[in-house]
């Protein structure tokens, strides 16, 4: 049998080769989709994981915040003693961290105020648009761009959403007696600092702590002081005679109920309470201030010469080093009181009499007390009187000791109290300088000289600028009565 294979034709074998160099229509389409898919699922994964490295930032600085920022305050009993446990904002409830019954959103706000408040940058302007402004009715400027702090910008809003929160959990009944008062003084506290207009809403929130507060007589004293003292700022006088006489009944043992405002009465002593005393003659310190710049001198100097008194009638350590901080604390805050109606007294004495030598006379004392102020909560030595000349980083570049620093209770006090008694010591100095002008320029020289160094600082450059804590309005006054005696002593002696 033949096989048909031997008559059937080799047929040869067709391979088809593809050039590698040139990309089909289909490859050339499926390539960028992959190009496309690949850049879309590592963005994916890029957008996962930096989303939730910042939620896990995010919230872990939030319970740091919670658990160790706002942590409760372990003072010592001293602390309780001289009771600087009562004064300063509280954000954290007496427990530590914020009130649970804020709930999320409320607890977050209310943390994400402390951190604007405590870590932004002070002093960088902001420019709030009008329509930021309509949106916030607290924010100064009707129309056009309002410029501020943009701490207190975000402050106020952080506190304003939690304040939203707390007023609906407080009709749930799900807040701590304590929670919205404080949320409320916080408030307060911030829109005094962000202009006259806020100002006026600043007075509204302290009117609904004082109404929501429980009660207590020193904590009511103390609003009833600050509601005095910004009546007073916003020129409602009447209104702000009728807040500081509540302050006073409030923080004396034994008010006097024979007498009603405008006659304030001073206590014939001092109360036993620490708090107590200092709110008492911050309250005092206002009411002369109001009396002096109403014209009402003769009511000013009796005010302030009794308020001394009360002063000198408080025992003092025998040396501020030997006594405990709040201690210590305590009795320089009585210290500057005395030299701030030291001031008052000398510039009330010339007022009336014209008369020189006893307004130098108390300014003196007055210069000389907040100068042992300022020492003692540096740590400068207290014994040294400054002299003109000395370097102007010694006194104004120095903060406060460790042990007020490390103290949660002590640390604000004690800075605005060195602010404070600077503040004294150059306005004294350089009213000294004014008074003595007429007669001795190289002694008014010197005043001016060193109230320059207790109002001022240098930059790197060897320039001049305000202090901490001074305003520069006080500076422009001081520098300027400076550098014009200066100019005049240098062409008297060219001549």
């Amino acid at each position: 049998m033949l096989s048909l294979s031997r008559y059937i034709p080799y047929r040869p074998r067709c391979r088809i080769r593809h050039n590698s160099s040139l990309p089909s229509f289909a490859d050339s389409a499926v390539y960028p989709l992959s190009v496309a898919r690949r850049f879309l699922k590592y963005s994916a994964l890029g957008i996962v994981f930096l989303g939730s490295t910042t939620a896990v930032i995010f919230e872990g600085t939030h319970y740091w915040v919670e658990h160790v920022a706002l942590k409760p305050s372990e003072e010592g009993d001293e602390v309780r003693k001289w009771e600087w446990n009562l004064e300063g904002e509280r954000w954290s409830t007496p427990a530590g961290g914020t009130d649970p019954g804020l709930g999320f959103k409320g607890r977050h706000a209310v943390r994400a105020a402390w951190m604007a408040w405590n870590w932004d940058e002070e002093h960088s302007p902001a420019v709030v648009t009008s329509d930021a402004a309509e949106a916030n009715p607290s924010l100064p400027g009707p129309r056009g761009a309002a410029v501020m702090d943009p701490r207190l910008v975000r402050t106020e809003l952080s506190l304003r959403a939690a304040l939203d929160v707390a007023e609906r959990k407080a009709i749930e009944g799900k807040l701590q007696p304590t929670t919205l008062p404080q949320l409320l003084l916080l408030h307060a506290s911030v829109l005094e600092r962000m202009g006259l207009e806020s100002s006026r809403r600043a007075r509204s929130q302290y009117e609904r702590a004082w109404a929501s507060h429980p009660s207590g007589q020193i904590n009511s004293a103390r609003i009833a002081n600050k509601l005095g003292d910004l009546d007073f700022r916003l020129g409602q006088n009447d209104s702000a005679l009728s807040w500081w006489y509540r302050a006073i009944q409030l923080s004396n043992i034994t008010p006097d109920s024979t007498h009603s405002p405008p006659v304030f009465p001073v206590p014939e002593s001092m109360p036993l309470s620490p708090c107590a005393q200092r709110t008492l003659l911050s309250t005092l310190t206002s009411v002369s201030a109001y009396y002096a710049t109403t014209g009402q001198l003769n009511e000013a100097r009796s005010l302030d010469e009794h308020s001394l008194n009360l002063i000198r009638s408080v025992r003092q350590p025998e040396s501020f080093a030997s006594a405990s901080p709040p201690h210590a604390l305590h009795a320089l805050t009585l210290l500057q009181r005395s030299s701030v109606f030291s001031v008052h007294l000398a510039e009330v004495e010339y007022a009336l009499k014209n008369r020189i030598p006893p307004s130098l006379q108390w300014l003196s004392v007055a210069a000389e007390s907040s100068e042992r102020v300022a020492r003692a909560l540096t740590g400068m030595p207290i014994g040294n009187s400054s002299k003109a000349g000395e370097n102007h980083r010694t006194f104004m570049d120095k903060g406060i000791l460790a042990s007020y620093a490390q103290s949660a209770s002590m640390k604000q006090p004690a800075s605005s109290l060195l602010r404070d008694a600077r503040r004294t010591v150059a306005e004294s100095w350089n009213l000294m300088g004014i008074l003595n002008e007429p007669k001795n320029l190289q002694t008014a020289l010197e005043c001016y000289e060193r109230a320059v160094k207790w109002a001022g600082t240098m930059d790197g450059d060897g320039s001049e600028r305000p202090g901490e804590g001074i305003l520069d309005r006080d500076w422009q006054i001081i520098f300027g009565n400076y550098k014009r005696l200066k100019s005049k002593q240098d062409d008297v002696s060219s001549k």
